[in-house]
């Protein structure tokens, strides 16, 4: 199984905005776990209005929290919505 976290933006923010704000969340991720450690579980894709970020380790749902706070100061809380999905790895 993996669990990933979809945002979507209700205006186009811009790929560099949340790619800057998704690196501050792993920047802030590395202080607690560690930098091999968030290389090990960091994942995520970003576009002008969405994001995935991977949230099936600690680390990662540590950095989707992180990503959710940011932007809800920067954005507000209407302003994009989080869908958690899980996949199964199984056919």
């Amino acid at each position: 199984m993996t669990d990933v976290c979809k945002f979507k933006f209700l205006e186009k923010v811009g790929k560099k905005t949340i790619e800057k704000e998704i690196a501050r969340a792993i920047e802030t991720a590395e202080y607690t776990f560690g930098q091999a450690k968030v290389r090990l579980h960091a994942g995520y894709l970003a576009t002008n209005d969405k994001a995935v970020i991977d949230a099936s380790s600690e680390v990662g749902e540590y950095i989707a929290q992180i990503f959710i706070g940011l932007m809800t100061r920067k954005l507000g809380e209407d302003k994009f919505t989080v869908e958690r999905i899980r996949r199964s790895d199984e056919l």
